[in-house]
């Protein structure tokens, strides 16, 4: 097996805070510039007749003075694209948001909240015959991974005492390579089982089974030494022109509280 990378103390919680407020600073403008994206400011609430939040399961409730039930964002996806049609955005461009989604379904662990902070975004995108799904899911990932790496190169030169943590290298696999062999075919016992074997690089797990109609995704998982356990850290989501907004575009979330317990060194996200 391959030796993981050695992790440092974990840092102090006020620490910790300054930490974050840098990843944040330096993330926002790198995801301007590197992905041509516009920052907007995202709802905590919408309509629940808009069609546009998701996934799962909402907190609803009547707001006073409107005749709209109101339900509490889970995700921005779907909003995020029909802002591409409202200004306009030409192919290449695009923009993105800091969630703050409530996501009632989910359990409160040591890697998972039901509060889900992320930056979310959305890149218009020219689709033809012979556009390659792949391609393009790697290139927004390699996009995105780079960023991240750059974050934590920042927060060592900014804390000495702090060492790299993300792998050089983003291999892009297929759910169905991982699953292969495995006794379960599970597939998140079977991502546990091979990134912890090939902790060397950090890997951009592709949904190569996707049946027809099913959105091609795929998601960043690393390994994380403290936790002992894999990491997700982003998901990258190609859509085609739909009723949300007639444009392709690629884009997805870099969840923000995983990335900083992987680069905090922590076995926990910051709660």
């Amino acid at each position: 097996m391959e030796q993981a990378p050695k992790f440092s103390p974990t840092l102090l919680r006020e620490t910790a805070e300054i930490a974050l407020t840098e990843i944040k600073r330096f993330i926002e403008p790198r995801l301007a510039a590197d992905l041509s994206l516009r920052r907007v400011s995202a709802p905590v609430y919408m309509p629940v007749s808009s069609g546009l939040n998701g996934p799962g399961p909402a907190v609803a409730f009547d707001l006073v003075g409107s005749h709209d039930r109101m339900e509490v964002v889970t995700g921005l996806d779907r909003w995020l694209r029909r802002q591409l049609e409202r200004y306009d955005i030409a192919p290449g461009f695009g923009v993105f948001t800091v969630m703050n989604a409530l996501r009632p379904e989910i359990a409160e662990t040591a890697t998972t909240s039901p509060h889900v902070a992320a930056w979310a975004w959305q890149q218009v995108r020219e689709f033809d015959a012979g556009t390659s799904v792949l391609k393009e899911l790697k290139g927004a990932a390699g996009a995105v991974y780079e960023i991240m790496r750059d974050a934590e190169k920042m927060l060592c030169e900014k804390f000495p005492h702090m060492t790299h943590t993300l792998p050089e290298t983003l291999v892009t696999i297929g759910e169905s390579e991982i699953t292969a062999g495995q006794p379960s075919g599970e597939l998140a016992r079977s991502e546990y089982e091979y990134v912890k074997k090939h902790q060397r690089a950090a890997y951009f797990v592709v949904n190569d089974s996707a049946v027809d109609g099913e959105t091609p995704s795929g998601r960043i998982l690393v390994w994380n030494e403290v936790a002992r356990c894999q990491l997700e850290l982003a998901e990258i989501l190609l859509y085609e022109p739909g009723a949300d907004a007639p444009v392709a575009s690629v884009g997805g979330n870099i969840w923000r509280d995983r990335l900083a317990m992987q680069l905090f060194h922590r076995d926990s996200i910051l709660k």
